[in-house]
């Protein structure tokens, strides 16, 4: 026995020495990312950042934006990485399809089991390229001005229900468009909806179900990168659901269960199966790519990313509208001269302030929190500007963080302040070249899927509260700790949890 014990004390003083190699060489003139700035310990080991993100909770942007106000515009954030804070690199860094760009592991890891068989989760630029290109039409504006009149639809049926619901007392209308978002995703994607708009309240809904995913995404990130098996755990854990949390247990049904039989339903349904039938028949995909659990975990994410983030922004802009009655006044005055019982998407666009609330929205409330790292395999990337001069090298993973970029001073003066006006210039014309300095859906080969359809749904969601609802509706048991960028969980998140806006309706 005491041989056994001596033997694991030498194996794990082998492991000790073996990582401390390992911290060292990250240090040393030897590793090429030497010659970048950033905190020693950050370069050494994943320590620093897992010290941030999951011991502190999500705060490891906070420091990257401490760094760069330290060290510049190009930081080295970790043994592998480096963070660029200069807006002018955004098209170097997220270039376009002719520009190879594949993801970072690291950024990807936490979509363990199914998840990771999905367009949001492939590394490679050209598997990412045809994953993408067999889907990407169906989202396309076009498309989306042909489904305009079902959003139209949903808005209407959700804003009948606020009313209906307002007898009840408060509620939180972050849940209601987690409702109106999943059902109509849910409609595009399979021909049927989810269903959660017409049931009796607001919860359960997609979003509350995914709230427990999102919440360990640091922990899993980690786990996946550094602890041998944990995917092959993944693959298995749906058999164990029953024995977990009710929202992780509802979080398997959907993707194990729920997303497969909606599909299945869909190619059954040729007439009107919509998104899935088309994808599985694409000539664009390759027939191994094909199969269901693969398919399944692009539906999960579609509902994931076609949900939580357009109801948060959509949430995020309702509180400022009541808690700031002259915007809302003037929101409302702005949308006189438009068609009161149909308001189209298009017509909506040409409203300069409108345009200008709903960028301000987005700005502050961006899809996602977290960074997201391109690497260049073919070709070194040079930054060269004033005192600076970087060459990075191929294959080296940099990227840009939304809610550092969005929250650049020098574009956007008092940056953590709710100011549409900013969006217009003097004449009230739109300062379109302000909104190419947004990096609230990406950029790039992998900008957001969704983009044109969380457009269509917000225009004519906000065009709808304005005109029914906000001008007898006010805040209650909310404050900006409930609504306010705190940390990151993947997704803004305020210092009292997930997004959270509380009213009623009189």
């Amino acid at each position: 026995m005491e041989s056994f014990i001596l033997s694991i004390l030498r194996l794990a003083g082998l492991y000790m020495l073996y990582r401390l190699g390992i911290a060292l060489y990250n240090i040393s003139s030897f590793h090429p990312l030497y010659k970048f700035p950033g905190p020693r310990l950050a370069s050494m080991s994943y320590g620093y950042e897992a010290y941030y993100d999951l011991w502190l909770g999500g705060r490891y942007t906070l420091r990257i934006k401490a760094m760069h106000d330290e060290y510049g515009p190009i930081v080295r954030i970790n043994p592998d990485e480096l963070h660029c804070a200069d807006p002018d690199m955004l098209d170097e860094i997220y270039t376009g399809g002719n520009r190879p760009r594949d993801k970072w592991e690291h950024y990807t890891a936490f979509m363990i089991g199914g998840l990771g068989l999905s367009s949001f989760s492939t590394i490679s630029h050209d598997m990412h390229r045809l994953r993408r290109g067999a889907i990407a039409r169906y989202f396309s504006r076009a498309q989306m001005l042909k489904l305009e009149s079902e959003i139209r639809d949903f808005t209407v049926r959700t804003v009948d229900k606020m009313h209906r619901c307002a007898a009840n007392g408060e509620f939180d209308i972050k849940e209601v468009f987690n409702c109106h978002t999943a059902d109509i995703i849910s409609q595009y994607c399979f021909g049927e909806p989810m269903g959660f708009t017409d049931q009796a309240g607001f919860e359960p809904n997609f979003g509350t179900w995914v709230k427990s995913f999102l919440k360990t995404t640091y922990l899993t990130r980690f786990m996946a990168r550094f602890v041998p098996g944990v995917n092959a755990l993944a693959n298995v854990a749906p058999r164990f659901a029953n024995f977990m949390g009710e929202d992780v247990r509802n979080v398997f049904d959907q993707q194990e269960v729920q997303i497969p039989r909606h599909i299945k339903r869909a190619i059954s349904n040729k007439e009107d199966g919509r998104v899935f039938t088309e994808l599985l028949n694409s000539a664009i995909l390759p027939e191994s790519d094909k199969y269901m659990r693969r398919v399944a975990s692009e539906g999960f994410l579609l509902l994931v990313a076609g949900t939580e983030t357009t109801a948060s922004t959509l949430s995020y802009i309702v509180y400022h509208l009541l808690a700031n009655p002259t915007m809302m006044k003037r929101l409302q005055a702005a949308l006189e001269g438009v068609d009161l019982i149909n308001p189209k998407w298009t017509d909506l666009e040409r409203v300069p302030y409108l345009w200008a609330v709903l960028h301000e929205g987005l700005r502050l409330t961006p899809g996602t929190a977290h960074r997201s790292a391109r690497k260049a395999p073919d070709e070194e990337l040079v930054y060269d500007k004033e005192a600076f001069y970087y060459t990075i090298p191929k294959g080296t993973p940099i990227g840009m963080t939304s809610t550092i970029q969005n929250r650049n001073t020098a574009l956007f003066p008092d940056p953590d302040e709710f100011i549409p006006d900013r969006w217009l210039f003097s004449t009230g014309q739109r300062n379109y070249a302000l909104e190419k300095k947004l990096l609230s859906f990406g950029r790039g080969s992998r900008v957001c899927l969704g983009m044109e359809l969380a457009y269509c749904e917000m225009y004519l969601m906000i065009a709808e509260l304005v005109l029914r609802v906000l001008p007898r509706a006010r805040l209650v048991n909310t404050t900006a700790d409930d609504v306010e960028y705190d940390h990151d969980t993947n997704v803004p998140t305020p210092k009292n949890g997930l997004m959270a806006v509380r009213m009623v309706i009189e």
